[in-house]
């Protein structure tokens, strides 16, 4: 059996919520994209999406790093605390620029912390939907006339496609998809939808950054956003 044939009848239920047909249709990788959803009208909604999704990126490895009971190297476990790190930051970028959360408390599988596939199964699914929906943040940035916000949500998905590599690897995929990250959703606004599992009726609590550098330690300087760099107040 090859690693695709593997990698398709990887996922199953997730915490009883939601069943999947195979991974393209899981990870919102279908022959037709999703239906578009109301387009939000200013880049405050979009950054309130991006900090949403951020939000659940930090919930969810600082929950399985914080109780794993499944076997983790110690290598795995510093490369996973890296990608909590980045999410973190990814996180305070979105707040900084404005973005708020849309909730505070999310749902994960029942069993993330005892069973290492499901932890890699979701961590799989969401660096994907991830990615694809910074690839449809970019479009409508510069659509509503934002290019520094289109070309750090540019910047934001590369971070996530890297994750998503990353983990497959970790998962015994190897490196994935290495061409183009694949265009799923149209805007971000389809994002909601996919992740609805997780937003739903949600107990685990995001946790605060406090927390988060307790956990896996001082987080490296990282690279300045392009917003950051170059702002239109900084245009001469």
């Amino acid at each position: 059996m090859t690693d695709i044939e593997n990698r398709r009848g990887f996922l199953r239920v997730l915490g009883g919520v939601t069943a999947f047909a195979g991974f393209g249709q899981a990870f919102g990788q279908t022959a037709t994209p999703v239906a578009a959803a109301a387009v939000p009208k200013s880049p405050a909604e979009l950054l309130n999406l991006a900090t949403t999704a951020e939000a659940l990126a930090v919930t969810f490895y600082f929950h399985a790093l914080s109780g794993a009971q499944f076997r983790m190297d110690d290598d795995t476990r510093q490369q996973l605390g890296r990608v909590l790190q980045a999410e973190q930051h990814h996180l305070e970028l979105l707040t900084s620029l404005g973005g708020k959360p849309l909730t505070r408390t999310f749902n994960l599988p029942a069993d993330l912390n005892s069973d290492a596939r499901s932890f890699a199964e979701t961590g799989l699914q969401l660096e994907a939907v991830f990615t694809s929906a910074y690839i449809a943040a970019t479009h409508q940035f510069a659509e509503l006339g934002h290019p520094e916000l289109a070309a750090t949500a540019a910047q934001l998905g590369a971070s996530e496609a890297q994750h998503l590599s990353l983990l497959s690897q970790l998962a015994g995929f190897g490196s994935g998809e290495l061409t183009l990250p694949t265009a799923s959703l149209r805007q971000l606004t389809d994002a909601p939808p996919v992740l609805a599992p997780y937003l739903a009726g949600g107990r685990v609590p995001l946790p605060g950054a406090a927390a988060v550098q307790t956990l896996c330690g001082a987080a490296e300087s990282s690279p300045r956003a392009f917003v950051q760099a170059f702002s239109a107040s900084r245009r001469g």
